[in-house]
Order: structure tokens, then C-alpha cells, then sequence
């Protein structure tokens, strides 16, 4: 994502009260003041995003935890038989999934999720692309397909994306009932 630098200029009291709420959140100002001006713009909020990540090899899962946790509330499982019944007891925003798995393929857990949570977005990663793979996964509700090793960085960018466009969509459902009822 690109960002730009901005300089803002605030009488002497309000930043005594911006430095004080900061510290009483613990965070910078500067994170703070794009937390409000992403909550102005009604752009999704990563920190509160949850994530599920499904993966078997542990390394990977953990370091993809590990990378995620500052920024997203994340849940981890080895197998589908693990994540199905967290995915059918939480609000998850984001399935990451292996496609191969142990029992349950990556693709079937993905198939189910998007039965038990249709609105729960889904990236599918793998270390065996393949374009017939890519195609049944993005048919089935993938957002994306990403090959492994996945730079962290890529996978926070998709992820990043994916939450906008929901947030988008969401407003704008919202806004086409309030003109629907207004029709009324």
C-alpha cells in the first residue's frame, strides 16, 4: 500500500490531550491519528480483523501468526477438523488455508467455511500451483491464490485489500437500503 506523509498543525492544547489519550491507549500519536482518519473514511480497521489461519506445516503457521498478531486478532489450526468448528463458533473476517492438509483438503475447508460463513473471505496458499488448482479455489470463493513461500508482506497487502473492499461493499449495501426505505 503507498503511503503519503502529511504535517498537520494543532493548537498546544489539543496536542496536550492527544499525547495524553495516546499514552493512555499506548500508541503513538501518529498511529492513533490514522486509526481516526481510517474510522472517519469508514475504512475497515485491521485491529479489529480476525484472521483464521489454517496451515499443517508449523513453521509456516507460526511465523504467519507471529507476523499477523500486531495488526489482526489471529487463531491458528493444523487441519480442517480443527478449524471447522472454530470457523462455526466465531466471526472470523479471513480464512488463509493450505490447500493440502491432512484429512480434509484445503479446498474442501474452504468449500464448508464458505457454507457455514458465506461473508468470511478466503485466501488459499500452496506450494503446488497449478492453474486447474487456482481456478477451483477462486470458483469456490478463494479472493485469492497465493504460492509459498508467501512474503508475509504480500500476504498483509492482499489481506489489507480484501478488508477495504468488504468494508466498501458493506457500505454500500448499507446505502442502498437507506435510499430503498427512503423510497418508501
Amino acid at each position: 500500500m503507498r503511503q503519503r506523509q502529511i504535517h498537520i498543525r494543532i493548537p498546544e492544547e489539543l496536542y496536550k490531550k492527544l499525547k495524553v489519550r495516546c499514552v493512555y491507549n499506548d500508541t503513538t500519536i501518529q498511529d492513533y491519528v490514522v486509526k481516526l482518519l481510517a474510522d472517519c473514511t469508514g475504512q475497515h480497521s485491521p485491529e479489529h480483523a480476525s484472521v483464521l489461519i489454517v496451515e499443517d506445516e508449523t513453521i509456516i503457521r507460526e511465523s504467519l501468526r507471529d507476523w499477523l498478531k500486531d495488526t489482526y486478532q489471529v487463531t491458528t489450526a493444523g487441519n480442517g477438523e480443527e478449524a471447522l468448528p472454530l470457523i462455526a463458533q466465531s466471526d472470523y473476517d479471513i480464512l488463509i488455508v493450505d490447500v493440502r492438509l491432512p484429512g480434509k483438503s484445503g479446498l474442501q475447508v474452504l468449500s464448508e467455511a464458505r457454507d457455514l460463513k458465506p461473508r468470511m473471505q478466503c485466501i488459499v496458499i500452496t506450494a503446488y500451483p497449478s492453474v486447474e488448482l487456482a481456478v477451483e479455489a477462486m470458483k469456490i470463493g478463494a479472493v485469492d491464490y497465493l504460492i509459498k513461500p508467501v512474503a508475509p508482506e504480500l500476504l498483509e497487502r492482499v489481506m489489507w485489500e480484501t478488508l477495504l473492499k468488504c468494508k466498501a461493499a458493506n457500505n454500500n449495501k448499507k446505502s442502498l437500503g437507506l435510499k430503498e426505505s427512503a423510497g418508501k
